[in-house]
């Protein structure tokens, strides 16, 4: 079966089971590039060819036994670096080094800048590398051996990303593939190909004609596609499908038939009529409110304009509402014609209304793809909720400033007190400070709580299916008889409680695409009038 923790994290494959898609390569030229990029074997030949391109380069390494020595003791001492090649080693003690260079550089100036001496300034702005790596060598550095090297790359990193794009860049690996096709060099053992093959089964790799891969979860240059990217791209083209068939239904007039029609429409007016228009406002719901009556409304729910009403009534009965009051009709005419056919300014709800209708929409399917099997939920990763956020915080931003204009915006950020001079001028630039603060805050927690509370469904469904496997190791390790009928209960409790729980988990995805949505129009609306 597949792992369903990888469903949590994004990655450059497909999951499946097994059975669905096995692997039966039967030779080291027929694995995927990434793959073979993380072969001990090709990383070792990889590795003489790097040395090689250096030496010919006069690079300054150490002796390449020692090199590779240093290279092994480093891949093996931590686990973030495993599967790393000689490249990365070699590039990971010059960034560190050069870090430390830019660190002593800035404390050295500061000191130069206590001092108030021109010359002591003039002095640190001359500071290379070199010389930071001279006084490392003076205090016996246990790296020194290596700061030849890191002397050269510092003078020549154009040279050094050829190097190691030549060594093991995509091209490299071509050829070590048709090397080994060819019977030059050495194939992998039958244990090794059986291995990969069963790590491989299941996973169906994306292909990545835009970029090259560092392993099945981190990309190493150019533009990835994610398993997320597809699946956020297939639910925005479902949307446009969707809605795009529903708007040519209302165009038609007449009321939307058949039940996914209906709730589409139900969904619609719920977003428009609870959530943007009480928060944001608009110029019917402030006159219905000023007045103290409810709206209109037509036996569908939806409000029928006054300058369709009468032909409604007399050519549709009670559906005449339909021919001109349809979600995206009334969303789009309503606020733009006045009494006596005058055009007035529309309101911003109007206006405002398909971008919280597209927020609703694509954050619940996304929601929803964790529920198909080996899809997974693209909100359970932070840069798609990140994203969705920053759509949010920039509307907040430009409604704001359109509204109240760029310092008017910030201005009206601070809640209206009437204050002599005296305090105003120390406490009003503080409570700027941190209202602003809070605006920046509150829209990364809205990003944070969509996401945890994504990954917290998948989590505790993994728990839950967990406890049958734990209760058959357990068993199989206390009596080689066999299972008994604890695992038989156990199996039966996790069953109905991952039943349950994803029955909760279906509930979880309405609900926070429904909070989300409503958050980020709390916040426009917010933006838009005067605290």
């Amino acid at each position: 079966m597949a792992d369903p923790i990888l469903h949590i994290k994004d990655s450059f494959y497909f999951e499946v089971p097994k059975v669905l898609y096995p692997c039966a390569y039967r030779s080291a030229a027929q694995f995927p590039d990434v793959w073979v990029s993380l072969d001990e074997d090709f990383q070792q030949w990889e590795a003489k060819r790097l040395l090689q391109e250096l030496s010919d380069a006069q690079a300054g390494l150490p002796p390449a036994k020692e090199v590779l020595s240093d290279w092994q003791r480093w891949v093996h001492a931590d686990h973030a670096n495993f599967a790393k090649p000689l490249d990365e080693f070699l590039e990971e003690r010059y960034t560190r080094l050069h870090a430390d260079f830019v660190a002593w550089k800035e404390a050295q100036r500061q000191a130069a800048l206590k001092d108030k001496s021109a010359e002591a300034q003039a002095k640190v702005e001359r500071l290379l590398f070199d010389d930071y790596l001279a006084r490392l060598e003076e205090q016996g550095h246990p790296q020194r051996t290596y700061f030849a090297f890191l002397k050269w790359r510092d003078r020549h990193q154009e040279t050094f990303q050829r190097v190691r794009e030549a060594a093991g860049g995509s091209e490299a690996i071509r050829e070590y593939k048709s090397l080994v096709r060819k019977g030059e060099l050495p194939d992998w053992s039958k244990e090794k190909i059986a291995a990969y093959n069963g790590h491989l089964s299941g996973k169906i790799l994306i292909p990545q004609p835009f970029a090259t891969l560092r392993n099945l979860y981190e990309k190493e240059s150019g533009f990835a596609i994610s398993k997320y990217l597809i699946l956020e791209v297939a639910v925005g083209l479902i949307l446009v499908v969707l809605f795009s068939r529903l708007a040519r239904h209302l165009e038609r007039g007449g009321p939307p038939r058949g039940k996914l029609w209906n709730l589409l429409e139900a969904f619609l007016l719920f977003i428009r009529d609870q959530i943007v228009r009480p928060t944001i406002g608009s110029h019917e719901h402030d006159h219905e409110h000023e007045h103290g009556h409810e709206p209109k409304h037509s036996s569908h729910g939806m409000e029928a304009p006054a300058a369709a009403s009468s032909h409604g009534a007399a050519g549709h009965g009670s559906q005449g509402g339909h021919d001109a009051s349809a979600a995206g009709a009334s969303a789009g005419h309503h606020g733009a014609v006045g009494h006596g056919g005058q055009a007035v300014h529309v309101d911003p709800a109007t206006r405002l209304l398909p971008l919280f209708w597209t927020i609703f929409f694509f954050i619940l399917g996304c929601n929803l793809m964790g529920m198909v099997p080996w899809a997974g939920a693209p909100t359970s990763a932070f840069a798609v909720t990140f994203a969705m956020a920053c759509v949010t915080f920039a509307t907040v931003l430009v409604c704001g400033m359109t509204q109240f204009g760029p310092v008017g915006f910030f201005l009206n950020q601070i809640p209206s007190m009437d204050l002599p001079l005296v305090l105003a001028a120390p406490i009003k630039p503080m409570i700027l400070l941190i209202e602003l603060l809070g605006l920046v805050i509150k829209h990364l927690v809205l990003s944070i709580r969509l996401l945890a509370n994504m990954v917290a469904g998948h989590l505790v469904l993994l728990g839950v299916m967990g406890l049958a496997f734990g209760a058959e190791a357990a068993l199989r390790y206390a009596s080689s008889g066999g299972v008994g009928w604890q695992w038989w209960l156990t199996a039966t409790i996790a069953v109905v409680g991952s039943a349950a729980f994803s029955c909760l988990e279906l509930f979880v995805a309405f609900l926070q695409a429904y909070i989300f949505t409503f958050l980020s129009a709390l916040f426009v609306g917010a933006a838009m009038h005067k605290h």
